[in-house]
């Protein structure tokens, strides 16, 4: 049976990467079994290679690293375009694998709800599960493309730029066009109802749950600037997870000090292009690297020093040379103290705070009576050390430029400098042959 699904989950890979004209100019694949069972929609759900993987794109353009000019030779146009922080990053024929790996996520979220829409009994724990799961997907993907294709919610551009979306599994079905006050309506009303729906915990780290959910709600609301919630979301992951890694505990001469799975991991997906993510000349932002004071423990257990001294990535929470970007512990703990922070709540935040700095810091002295702006500053300080190379920059990197914050942000490439210094470079352009190929 799983061969079957395997084969026709090829068939939507090439449905979704070809017009509907060359689709159906395919020959008819005869052995693929269309999926109808509660069992097939597990299966599509369970294919974490494909849908726990996050696109490459936030990475590119985030701060956390920087590359020599010979190295960005060697990239791919569209890489060196989003390194560069261009606003045209894709050529005028160019695909983006980002851009459809994203919208082949909502396509399986679709495909399973319509199967899942046909079954008889709707009041079991599994049909329910499965269906919190599609819902899940589908309000992560949204957010992904939100991320990427569109403007801030406080943004002047928030009602002028729309990206289209299809909201339907039929492949031809009209396209809806969206902003980004209605993505994120989306977003929180397939999130929210898929709390009601999921386990409070799952067998798998892969499958979403309540506190993912949460978790991702947590992100939304921070990103709206929406602080009550961010801190009531992010606080209720924190109060239904395990504890904290003791970063004291941890060996840092391993070349991996993390293991796959461990209990700082909420929900696991990942990124990863081994020549640009994992490559031995993509080094660690020098100015972020600095800021490791010696008595912190991730300035080891995140980083090691190639031979001439450069900080190369080592910390994913994967244990491997992929990068972890999902959702971890230590995330929710700094998201926590900030909306509780923001709202005015400045001694719960840096309970917060304190809490996973003390298993951060050798001979951690805890910071206490700080007025609101003090302890918002250590607090995002802590975010940019502990969040770095997790796949979160981007998105803070978007938000702090409408709340004001000063973003330093330039690179050099064959002596020419480039900066981030507009708010076009944060909203990527959907590629002009996705456009076409979507025109109906």
């Amino acid at each position: 049976m799983k061969k079957y699904i395997i084969r026709f989950l090829n068939g939507v890979l090439l449905l979704s990467l070809v017009s509907c004209q060359d689709y159906l100019e395919e020959k008819p694949l005869k052995d693929i079994l269309v999926p109808s069972t509660p069992e097939d929609v597990r299966a599509l759900l369970d294919n974490y290679p494909r849908l726990n993987f996050n696109s490459l794109a936030t990475f590119l353009i985030s701060d956390d690293w920087e590359i020599s000019s010979q190295k960005w030779n060697t990239m791919n146009p569209w890489e060196q375009n989003a390194y560069l922080w261009q606003k045209e990053v894709f050529e005028p024929t160019q695909r983006s694998v980002d851009y459809n790996a994203i919208h082949m996520k909502i396509f399986y979220s679709h495909i399973c709800m319509d199967i899942l829409a046909k079954q008889e009994n709707h009041s079991s724990p599994e049909f329910s599960y499965l269906k919190g799961e599609a819902l899940a997907l589908r309000g992560r993907a949204l957010f992904e493309l939100a991320e990427l294709f569109l403007p801030s919610p406080k943004s002047d551009l928030k009602d002028q730029i729309k990206i289209p979306v299809n909201l339907e599994s039929d492949i031809n079905a009209t396209l809806a066009r969206l902003g980004i006050l209605e993505v994120l309506g989306m977003v929180k009303q397939d999130l929210e109802m898929a709390f009601t729906l999921l386990p409070e915990k799952q067998l798998y780290k892969t499958r979403p749950d309540k506190a993912t959910v949460k978790a991702y709600l947590a992100r939304v609301y921070l990103y709206e600037e929406n602080w009550e919630e961010t801190s009531s979301a992010a606080a209720y992951v924190v109060e239904h997870s395990e504890e904290l890694l003791d970063y004291k505990a941890l060996d840092a001469s391993l070349a991996y000090p993390f293991m796959l799975f461990n209990k700082e991991t909420v929900f696991y997906s990942v990124t990863s292009s081994y020549s640009v993510t994992a490559s031995p000349e993509s080094f660690i932002n020098p100015e972020l690297y600095q800021l490791y004071e010696e008595n912190d423990r991730r300035k080891n257990l995140f980083f090691r020093l190639d031979n001439g001294g450069n900080p190369l990535y080592k910390g994913s929470l994967t244990g491997n040379l992929e990068l972890f970007t999902g959702i971890s512990l230590p995330e929710m703990y700094l998201t926590a103290a900030e909306g509780t922070i923001r709202t005015g709540n400045v001694e719960n935040g840096l309970a917060y705070l304190n809490q996973l700095c003390a298993n951060r810091y050798e001979d951690f002295v805890e910071w206490e009576d700080l007025g609101a702006e003090e302890a918002l500053e250590v607090v995002l300080l802590e975010r940019r050390k502990e969040q770095v190379f997790r796949g979160t920059r981007w998105l803070d990197m978007k938000r702090f430029w409408y709340l004001s914050q000063e973003l330093k942000n330039e690179r050099e490439i064959h002596g020419e400098l480039y900066s981030l210094t507009s708010e076009e470079q944060f909203i990527w352009q959907v590629p002009p042959y996705e456009i076409e190929l979507e025109g109906r």
